[in-house]
């Protein structure tokens, strides 16, 4: 039972959808509430409830207020609310995340929907997901990968010239080999991997402010990410936790001890579970939001993630390393990992590092390129998973 001085409250995160007149369910709506992702066919009275405790009302109030409803069903109706997760009484943990929602999200609720509805999401197995392929590249074509413009298209000079030969080369050195070579990092190789994705150069004065100058572009200069590393073997650094400071070029650490089971941290995939480190990037949606108040700007965010990822991946390679991306993340468990409460901290991409191992895949140059291209390409590429 309720006490008298309970605050109730609904969620600020509900949506409806029709339940489209299935036979069973006359008059009933669907309802999800998309911080718990908690789903349910209501009937128009949860309407009124929901209006009712909008700004929050005490139990006592609610009593007061439906003096045509006995006791026992209205501590019913609202109790099953309650537990559904679409409405919540203040001290429990659902009432304290719709705060920090209503004070900390600033956009609106097309991407809160999509950001929240994906977080902490199971994945398939790596055996499972990989039967799923092969059953349906038996029963539906795969689109195609590159579009061709045949005799229509005008061929370009061949991408090897003397000024972009030694760039070019390296970059086609690059490829996600997840074979690892248990390779202890030392702290300039990670400081170079870092410094790539997100070192800050110089600053730029504004009418807002000086804004800073990173390695990558950034809608607005808000740089919304931080990166954390997971250090599991280094040459001279101390496994732990690290949090990576742009602007200084520095490592704090923030616990000593390194999660004994990473792959509980990446969906469970086994190919990422001893790797030599992994850097974590964290988006700070508040940067964003202060400045772009339009809920594009959350596409931004993501788009930003993979201009630092393909920093951090080419600076690997030019070491001898390989960077292999993942966006299957744990996200609350990671988030305690590495010791982030905000509900706009995310983490939101994880580039584990290592020298590549021996890796089993069968790399051929693109016949359609010129021969010696081709070539330089085909053998640059058998190098980085050799």
């Amino acid at each position: 039972m309720f006490r008298a001085k309970d605050l109730i409250q609904s969620s600020p995160a509900i949506v409806s959808v029709p339940s489209r007149g299935a036979a069973d369910r006359p008059g009933q709506l669907g309802v999800y509430e998309y911080l718990s992702k908690s789903f349910a066919f209501l009937g128009a009275e949860a309407f009124y409830w929901f209006d009712y405790f909008a700004k929050g009302r005490r139990w006592s109030t609610a009593v007061k207020d439906h003096p045509n409803i006995s006791k026992a069903d209205l501590f019913e109706e609202i109790s099953a609310l309650s537990g559904l997760g679409f409405l919540a009484v203040k001290g429990s943990e659902a009432f304290t995340k719709h705060r920090a929602y209503e004070e900390q999200w600033q956009w609106d609720t097309t991407s809160a929907l999509f950001h929240f509805t994906i977080a902490d999401n199971e994945f398939e197995s790596e055996e499972l997901a990989t039967q799923t392929i092969s059953d349906r590249a038996r029963s539906v074509s795969q689109p195609s990968l590159s579009w061709p413009n045949g005799n229509k298209g005008l061929r370009l000079p061949a991408p090897m010239r003397a000024e972009s030969r030694e760039l070019l080369s390296m970059m086609a050195r690059r490829r996600t080999v997840r074979a690892t070579g248990h390779y202890a990092l030392s702290q300039a190789e990670l400081g170079d991997c870092l410094f790539a994705g997100l070192g800050i150069t110089g600053y730029v004065k504004t009418p807002s402010g000086d804004l800073p100058l990173a390695m990558t572009p950034s809608g607005g200069a808000r740089n919304p990410f931080e990166a954390y590393v997971i250090l599991r073997r280094g040459s001279d650094l101390s496994p732990g936790v690290y949090h990576y400071s742009a602007a200084e070029h520095s490592l704090q650490e923030v616990r000593g001890e390194v999660p004994a089971e990473m792959t509980a941290l990446l969906a469970n995939q086994a190919w990422c579970s001893d790797m030599s480190a992994y850097i974590v990037l964290v988006g700070v949606f508040e940067r964003t939001m202060w400045k772009y108040s339009d809920p594009n700007a959350y596409r931004v965010v993501l788009i930003e993630a993979g201009h630092v990822a393909q920093n951090i991946m080419v600076a690997a390679t030019n070491i001898g390393l390989t960077a292999c991306p993942t966006a299957a993340i744990a996200h609350g468990p990671m988030s305690e990992t590495l010791q982030i409460d905000k509900l706009t901290h995310v983490p939101m991409y994880v580039l584990t590092l290592d020298k590549p191992a021996a890796a089993l895949d069968t790399i051929q140059p693109n016949p359609l390129l010129n021969t010696p291209m081709a070539q330089a390409l085909g053998v640059a590429a058998m190098r980085a998973v050799g």
